[in-house]
């Protein structure tokens, strides 16, 4: 039993098998195993390995852990090959998953390669986000400088009658400075933006800000700060301002970009929709007779995710506009999410939700599970998911 759990557990993690008709191996890339017409070279044997995650390829770095790498290899070998001429490779139990993997992956390449890679965010897009949200990209005045820290005011006087008689202040630093953290850099300090501090040098706002007295190139008489004296040299002053376009351009796209694929979507879709004929016979499959609370208190009252999928499905095609229909969206995408697992169907029919009932008293919530769904202890304290519009 425990052997069977272990071949369990290994064919979930490593689901890969070594395809008949490989190379007999040579000189330079020599055959490990052989399973029946199989064989398992070297280079095949370090490839698998490097499929691994790295905490679990670290387990197989010995001689021995590779003999026990190959050895699981050979045993899952062994079961393939024992099921191929059992005839599994045709049985239905192995056609019907397979097929629905590939329906789903030919499906989400079709999504990549035709939605995804072929959407732009229009530059007036950009523009226009750029000049409404222009304070996100306010950028406070910042100072650049070097400085010699000295235990006392006397040492820090002496540190700079030396660099005002032509001493290079850097070289001042090197020698001088108690900073060991500056002191290979000539006491050169990255820019500090004005309403910030050094705490580790014991420098608070008031003292950066006192900074932007003096002008670029200009060394400053000793100041103290918490830590001790320090004569500063300022080697550049950048005023407050926005960052142009050019230097956010990318994080602006990268925020548009979900609408922008969305509606690009909504766009393909609609053309495939009438490319294919694509029609829904409502009469068969909506009983006209519901009404949308019969509906709503149904879905309530069923313990089924999938069958309460369906009734929120029918709940918002028959009354889009109805008093229940947006907290039926945020339902759809709260089982996906929380009793299916299935966070890209939960991530779509969220944005759906956000997209057709912006306006909804749970849209916060659709923003916080689409931030922290996939998180492994998200808490809903807060959350309200079944509260009635």
């Amino acid at each position: 039993m425990d052997r069977l759990l272990r071949t369990a557990l290994w064919l979930a993690l490593v689901t890969i098998s070594v395809a008949a008709g490989c190379s007999g191996g040579d000189g330079n890339d020599p055959v490990v195993a052989r399973v029946g017409h199989v064989s398992i070279t070297m280079s095949e044997l370090q490839s698998r390995l490097n499929e691994l995650p790295p905490y679990t390829k670290a387990q197989y770095a010995t001689p021995e852990g590779q003999i026990e790498f190959l050895d699981r290899l050979v045993e899952e070998e062994v079961l393939y090959q024992a099921s191929e001429n059992a005839g599994y490779e045709t049985a239905p139990s192995v056609t019907i998953p397979v097929e629905a993997l590939k329906r789903r992956a030919m499906i989400q390449a079709y999504y990549r390669d035709k939605i995804e890679k072929e959407t732009e965010v229009p530059e007036e897009d950009i523009v226009a986000y750029y000049d409404e949200y222009s304070e996100k990209f306010a950028r406070p005045a910042r100072v650049r400088f070097r400085h010699i820290m000295a235990d006392t005011r006397a040492q820090a006087l002496e540190a700079r009658r030396r660099v005002m008689a032509g001493e290079t202040f850097a070289l001042v630093a090197k020698e001088l400075t108690t900073d060991d953290k500056t002191r290979d850099a000539g006491g050169l300090l990255k820019s500090v933006s004005l309403g910030k501090g050094v705490p580790r040098l014991g420098m608070s706002s008031a003292f950066i800000e006192s900074l932007f007295e003096w002008k670029s190139g200009e060394v400053t008489e000793p100041m103290r700060s918490d830590d001790g004296w320090h004569v500063i040299k300022i080697e550049e002053i950048t005023e407050a301002g926005t960052k142009p376009l050019e230097e956010v351009r990318q994080d602006i796209t990268q925020t548009l970009m979900p609408g922008a694929v969305r509606k690009k979507y909504d766009e393909v879709y609609e053309d495939l929709k009438s490319r294919y004929n694509a029609t829904i016979n409502e009469d068969v499959i909506r009983p006209k007779f519901r009404t949308e609370q019969e509906i709503f208190d149904l879905a309530s009252d069923t313990e089924d995710p999938l069958k309460r999928l369906s009734l929120y499905r029918e709940l918002i095609f028959s009354y889009p506009e109805g008093e229940h229909a947006a907290e039926a969206q945020f339902m759809l995408a709260f089982i996906y999410a929380e009793e299916l697992q299935d966070y890209e169907a939960a991530e779509f029919e969220f944005m759906k939700m956000l997209d057709k009932y912006p306006d909804s008293k749970l849209a916060e919530s659709a923003e916080w599970m689409l931030e922290n769904m996939r998180s492994e202890d998200p808490e809903f304290s807060d959350m309200e998911p079944a509260a009635t519009e």
